[in-house]
């Protein structure tokens, strides 16, 4: 029988054709996606170094006493980039100053930034060793000013301490005589003469008669006016006034 000499394809030849006419992969996406990431890089580089974005000005609003000058160069913001501000230094900053209360910060392209300031105010005096010092809501003393119209005074008999700005007197304590100055003649038909704070005792105060009523703390307020009046009420009917009162204890008041 003759020998089939017709030519015919191997599989593995077949295979291997068919594994060649498999096109190659495209590189220039990649390759333009490449140099994409570069432009931007060097874009984002030039930006964050361009003069272009760095902070010429800046500008204060809101503040009333306080120099602005100076809190523009507490905030060191000139030549700072737009793109990376300090924003908690600034603020740690300009809080060391007493007189600042609050400070936000507002950026206006392309070299632009706004510092708006709120002052504390004069609320209070506070008096130790006979010297007055003037501070606001929070009890935090202010290096100067004086509040508007009249203002609670608080004196710290027996203490010496010296403060300076920035330092703090109990702020609950300070509430709680100011409370007691503004309703003390609604309820007791009196004005307060004097406000004491002592360390562990609390606010007494001093009404115009001569009368000395210890409250202590700003708790169960208006139980204790409640139960001073009442007091106060059954002694005027046996014609006796009261030297002192003290009514940190609730129900246990004591008087003399």
């Amino acid at each position: 029988m003759p020998e089939d000499r017709t030519p015919r394809r191997r599989p593995e030849a077949n295979k291997r054709t068919h594994q060649q006419a498999q096109p190659r992969p495209r590189r220039w996406p990649f390759i333009l996606a490449g140099i994409s990431l570069i432009a931007f890089a060097a874009a984002t580089f030039w930006a964050l170094r361009s003069p272009y974005f760095e902070v010429r000005h800046v500008r204060v609003a809101g503040t009333e006493s306080l120099d602005t000058t100076s809190l523009v160069q507490v905030s060191g913001l000139v030549g700072e980039s737009m793109f990376s501000l300090p924003v908690d230094e600034v603020r740690s900053r300009l809080h060391e100053i007493p007189e600042v209360k609050s400070v936000s910060i507002h950026q206006k392209w392309p070299q632009t930034v706004t510092l708006r300031i709120e002052e504390r105010t004069p609320y209070a005096y506070w008096v130790i060793d006979g010297r007055a010092y003037t501070v606001d809501v929070e009890g935090v003393v202010l290096s100067s000013g004086a509040p508007s119209g009249p203002a609670p005074r608080v004196v710290e008999p027996g203490s010496t301490r010296i403060m300076g700005p920035g330092d703090r007197v109990h702020p609950d304590a300070l509430a709680l005589a100011a409370r007691i100055s503004r309703e003390s003649p609604r309820f007791l038909n009196q004005t307060v003469r004097d406000l004491e704070y002592r360390q562990g005792i609390g606010v007494t105060a001093i009404f115009s008669d001569g009368m000395r009523v210890t409250f202590g703390d700003e708790r169960s307020y208006n139980y204790k006016v409640a139960v001073l009046t009442q007091l106060l009420d059954r002694l005027s009917a046996r014609n006796y006034t009261p030297r002192s009162v003290d009514l940190r204890f609730g129900e246990r008041v004591s008087y003399e």
